[in-house]
């Protein structure tokens, strides 16, 4: 399958600044050595809040490079895995994974290096694992014992959510599992690439709608409505009949209630699995009490899932 990046969505297409601002930091910014012993305060806590003994060794991988900048990423950004266009000149090396410490590290008057706020540095990290994977072999963290239906089931839930708040959704009889199957079928088909015919066996047991909905629902939606988040939307609001609903409607409620970190995990899985995996941490990266109100239970299924595959695989 192909793992696909942030040019890949139709968010980030729309945007031509985001890749300006992201070839900027990759060129310009310091990256750290933690080797030097000005970092060994930062490791030792670290080493003993980290919730897998595996994200030590993430963090001090060789493809793994922490950055500062006089500008640093958007909150968006904060941990991007990409081609290391610096130094790099081969099409087909291994892409680097790039955290932006800008907001948390300092330097005391000591020389040693402090972290502000280590509980963000661990869900950086995370997000470091879950990249590192998703880009070398995407099929061990996407297709991992439960990881497709938990990964729907959540989408699903937080998607609904946004959805219910904008058209009472929940008011009209039937109205919610069709959204939901759409919505699982969305996660499954797009964002993880399962193929049709075994994404609607998930997504028809987690909407709990029967074979005749489903056939209603194709038929209603086209054949290139999980193409991408535009389209759809589209087939949402045409199958659904719930009036009015677009992209931007669907973002800027999706980022007033689970925050504005969380805008790609409408259509990536790195920055929905980080949106979850943030929220599980309690850093407060994003409106976690949200996100655990809504699907807290595949939440915490979601980052164990994620835990086991990085312990086993680095």
């Amino acid at each position: 399958m192909h793992a696909k990046s942030f040019a890949d969505t139709y968010l980030y297409n729309r945007y031509p600044n985001y890749e300006k601002q992201m070839v900027q930091f990759i060129m310009t910014a310091e990256r750290l050595d933690l080797d030097d012993p000005a970092f060994e305060n930062i490791l030792i806590d670290f080493r003993r809040r980290q919730t897998s003994s595996a994200l030590l060794s993430v963090l001090k991988s060789k493809n793994v490079i922490l950055c500062m900048a006089g500008k640093p990423l958007s909150q968006q950004f904060k941990t991007l895995t990409c081609k290391d266009i610096k130094y790099e000149k081969n099409p087909n090396a291994i892409p680097k994974t790039f955290i932006d410490v800008t907001d948390i590290f300092s330097k005391g008057e000591s020389g040693n290096y402090e972290c502000s706020h280590t509980d963000v540095l661990i869900a950086r990290v995370i997000a470091a694992m879950t990249n590192t994977i998703y880009y070398r072999d995407p099929k061990r963290i996407l297709y991992n014992g439960s990881a497709e239906s938990v990964g729907a089931t959540a989408y699903a839930k937080l998607f609904c959510h946004v959805l219910e708040y904008i058209h009472k959704i929940s008011t009209i009889p039937g109205l919610k599992e069709r959204a939901t199957y759409m919505c699982a079928m969305f996660y499954l088909v797009n964002m993880i690439s399962l193929d049709e015919s075994r994404a609607s066996i998930f997504a028809r047991k987690i909407s709990g709608i029967s074979e005749r909905e489903e056939e209603i629902i194709n038929m209603l939606a086209g054949k290139e409505c999980y193409e991408n988040i535009k389209f759809f939307v589209e087939a949402l609001e045409t199958t659904l009949k719930v009036g009015n609903l677009t992209v931007d409607m669907v973002v800027e409620k999706w980022m007033y209630l689970y925050g504005i970190t969380t805008v790609f995990a409408l259509e990536l899985y790195p920055s929905f699995a980080q949106m979850l995996t943030d929220a599980y941490v309690g850093a407060y990266i994003n409106n976690q009490k949200t996100i655990e109100k809504v699907c807290g239970r595949e939440m915490v299924d979601f980052t164990k899932i994620i835990l086991n595959v990085g312990g086993s695989a680095v």
